[in-house]
């Protein structure tokens, strides 16, 4: 692997992932992995399994039966918590974020987490294809906005102007403003970083495309997931059934029902999920 890429005129380093890194993650994406070898798989990754054991035995969990083992643990925290807290803390680790100002790691995987339960939360399986199952659309959400994160690291003056400039106009997004002063935005980077660290074909495309309405290219089906879970999280505690009505769900069949009960799942989960967050990330 090359120490950089080179995007637009631009040299952005490319950050290492640990060994076995992108392997966990396709494990951890599978909906049929056994919980004795998601305990083992995890095993292999020591700073992922102490920080497990230690979220297990943390107030965050709310038990005061002390944990040891990492079996123990995913007991205790369940598997959809294990996997978004593995994948984030794997993802994480080659980034320094801190570098740009602006940029909120807290904020941003509070974000990607509460994204990643509602693509999860929505996926209809009868009209996915082959491999956008549920956990593949989880670990899509967490990722979503890679290319952010990179750039926060990599080209932190230029990331940290286009948040300001996202803070400071309501109608400008961080994807746009991104192009106005890095010449690229977080789907390009995300879909170059996918290549380096050879993830699935089907994670690249849904990333790279995931800001383009209405595209029929292969593996479609994901980035309206993405949008849909998207302007769902926005109207988290102030949505009205009418307001939910007008989110467009017909490409994928998703019935109003469903999306109301997502909706309320989610208001539910939110204060836990930014918990999780601020224990794994707020330093």
């Amino acid at each position: 692997m090359t120490d950089t890429l080179t995007l637009n005129g631009q040299r952005l380093r490319i950050p290492v992932l640990a060994t076995g890194a992108t392997s966990l993650m396709k494990q951890l994406s599978d909906d049929n992995i056994p919980f004795e070898q998601l305990a083992s798989v995890i095993e292999q990754f020591p700073s992922i399994s102490m920080r497990l054991i230690a979220l297990a035995n943390s107030a965050w969990s709310g038990s005061s039966v002390e944990v040891t083992s990492v079996m123990d643990a995913c007991t205790r925290l369940g598997f959809n918590v294990v996997r978004s807290t593995s994948i984030a803390l794997v993802v994480s680790a080659p980034f320094d974020p801190h570098r740009c100002p602006a940029f909120q790691p807290v904020r941003y995987w509070q974000d990607s987490m509460l994204l990643a339960e509602a693509a999860f939360g929505l996926t209809p399986e009868d009209r996915m294809p082959s491999p956008l199952c549920s956990q593949t659309m989880r670990t899509l959400g967490l990722l979503h906005n890679l290319g952010l994160l990179w750039l926060a690291d990599s080209m932190p003056q230029e990331t940290q102007a286009a948040l300001l400039l996202s803070s400071e106009d309501d109608s400008l997004s961080v994807s746009e403003a991104l192009i106005e002063t890095c010449g690229f935005d977080y789907c390009t980077v995300a879909e170059a970083l996918c290549h380096e660290w050879h993830l699935p074909d089907a994670m690249s495309r849904v990333l790279a495309h995931q800001n383009t309405p209405g595209d029929r290219a292969q593996y479609w089906q994901g980035t309206e997931l993405l949008r849909i879970s998207k302007q769902l999280i926005k109207t988290l505690g102030t949505a009205t059934p009418e307001s939910l009505a007008q989110i467009d769900t017909d490409s994928l069949g998703i019935e109003f029902a469903t999306l109301r009960s997502e909706y309320r799942r989610l208001e539910q989960l939110q204060p836990r999920i930014n918990d999780l967050a601020s224990s794994l990330f707020l330093s």
